[in-house]
Parts: structure tokens; sequence; C-alpha cells
């Protein structure tokens, strides 16, 4: 299965989203590969540092850029999941990308800069599924609030906005904004190998509402 984590705004947790999830799949026992094609490779660095580190379990990680329909394709057929992280931009990776892939995880803060974007992504994945039909595309409120005062009310915002845009899912499954998070990135690992319990669970929650794991 080949999944996009992309979008047109930058600093929505792609890639915090993108390896967490790689580490949750390769932790049920499935063949992970990354695809950095983001020209800041954040992956990459995270990834040599999981390197280093000795974690397990294992994955490979390639960097990709420009046309990567082609190489993507290729490595859907020797791995059980690619995970492929895109630029926070309009980007040629992101619709090449999208052009091969099952689905597109697009994290998104509840921020009108962000959510604005999605008009943007619509247009260009409108013309992907003209030859990528069964494209899925998913929602992914990311970076959202842990404030209770604050919290509900976001999530009907996040909602609202997003019924605007039919061929688009919301998901169920929210990212909180939590310094677990960053803790884990310089250190390559996943929330999931750390002992914040709230941010395993909302990893686990989009593992089992994207891709069916338990």
């Amino acid at each position: 299965m080949i999944t996009i984590i992309g979008g047109n705004k930058g600093g929505s947790g792609k890639t915090t989203t993108a390896v967490n999830l790689a580490v949750g799949l390769a932790r049920t026992g499935a063949e992970v590969c990354i695809v950095d094609a983001d020209v800041q490779r954040s992956a990459s660095r995270w990834f040599a540092e999981r390197e280093n580190s000795g974690a397990t379990p294992l994955m490979t990680l390639v960097e990709k850029r420009d046309n990567i329909a082609t190489a993507i394709k290729s490595l859907g057929t020797r791995f059980d999941h690619v995970i492929v992280d895109v630029a926070g931009r309009n980007s040629r990776e992101l619709v090449t990308g999208a052009s091969v892939a099952d689905c597109v995880i697009a994290p998104h803060q509840c921020s009108q800069l962000d959510l604005d974007t999605l008009m943007d992504l619509r247009v260009q994945l409108q013309r992907v599924r003209d030859t990528n039909p069964d494209l899925h595309i998913y929602i992914y409120h990311s970076m959202a609030s842990t404030n209770p005062a604050v919290r509900e009310a976001e999530r009907r915002e996040f909602l609202t906005f997003t019924q605007e845009f039919a061929d688009f899912k919301p998901l169920e499954s929210v990212g909180f904004y939590r310094k677990a998070y960053r803790d884990m990135i310089p250190e390559g690992r996943s929330v999931l190998e750390g002992t914040n319990e709230n941010a395993k669970q909302e990893i686990l929650s989009l593992l089992q509402e994207v891709y069916g794991c338990h």
C-alpha cells in the first residue's frame, strides 16, 4: 500500500505523521519503506538517528525527487507499505506520487491559513483522480489544542470547514500538539516507543482507522 503524507501548507506535522505511521506499521511485522520526497530531508535525518541508535523494528528509507511515480510504484511491489513524505507546498512530488498511490493523508491544523489550502489541494487531486480514480484522500486534524476550554470548539470548526469538501474524508483520529512528538524526532524514535500514553493512543487510533491495524 502506498500512502502519501502531504498537503500545501508547511508546519502541519507531515513528517511527524509519516515516521510515526511507519514505525507503527513496522511494529505489526510489515515490511515498510519510507520515501523522503522533501528537499528539507527531515525524514532522512530522523532515519539516520534511528539507524545510529540501533532501534528496531528495522525499516528502509530512500530519497526521491521530482516525478516519483515510477519509483514508488516499483517500491510498492517490494514492500507491504510505502510511506511517502512530501513537501508542504504544491509540489511535483505530491501530484506525481498521488497518481499511483492508494491514499493521501493531508495533515492540517485548525487555522484559516492551513484550511484555505484545501481548496488548492482539491484542484490538484481532482486532476489526479482522472487517472487514479480509486485514490482515497483523508484530512487529518493535526497539532490540535489540548486546552479543554477550546478543544471541542476547535474540532467543530475543523469539521465544519472540511464539510465543504465532499471528495475528502476527515478522519476521526486527531493528533494533538504535544511535546512528546517533538522530543521523539531528534532521537529517531516514535511516540509508540515513548512513555506518553496519550500520544501513543493518537497514533494507534490513526493506524486503526486508515490501515485496520490492531
